[in-house]
């Protein structure tokens, strides 16, 4: 709480919001890409991923489960995105572990999703400091995990112009 007689700031004006993973169920069978995120004129970038609950069959365990994983990419001269996963130095986050569990060293991975009674209703976000213009956020799989319903939004924060968002007339 400020004190009294000291008003809050406004912390509307200095991020950008954007959707960075539409709210879905999530199912074995293939990697989801989440919508690409341009960074430039943004000191900060931040992706928030809000995982439901379980909605379908399956198992999550070491060998069922989901990976969150953070990729960046340039633009090629033609304009093509191809996208990479991003290094664990290049990220921050509060999973155990250099780069969580069940990853390897460059492999994006934030966090693994392994447990239906740990994980369920969970926010985890990641914050991006690499070099990079686009990030994205992917959700793996490994074995055949359960569905989860997801979605995520990304946080740009410190614009190089401000204020970044205009107040909506109705």
């Amino acid at each position: 709480m400020p004190e009294q007689g000291v008003n809050m700031r406004d912390g509307y004006s200095g991020f950008k919001f954007f959707q960075a993973l539409e709210p879905q169920d999530v199912t074995a069978g293939g990697a989801t890409n989440g919508i690409s995120v341009d960074v430039r004129g943004y000191q900060t970038a931040t992706i928030i991923v809000n995982v439901g609950t379980a909605t379908g069959g399956g198992a999550l365990s070491a060998d069922n489960r989901f990976q969150l994983m953070l990729e960046h990419a340039n633009s090629d001269a033609d304009g093509s995105v191809n996208f990479s996963e991003v290094y664990p130095s290049q990220m921050l986050h509060s999973v155990v572990g250099t780069a969580g569990a069940y990853s390897t060293l460059n492999s994006g991975i934030f966090q693994s999703i392994a447990s239906v009674t740990s994980y369920a209703c969970m926010v985890f976000a990641v914050g991006y400091i690499g070099p990079r213009r686009w990030i994205r956020l992917r959700v793996s799989e490994v074995g055949a995990p359960s569905t989860y319903s997801m979605g995520a939004i990304a946080v740009l924060g410190m614009p190089a112009n401000w204020p970044v968002q205009e107040p909506q007339v109705l």
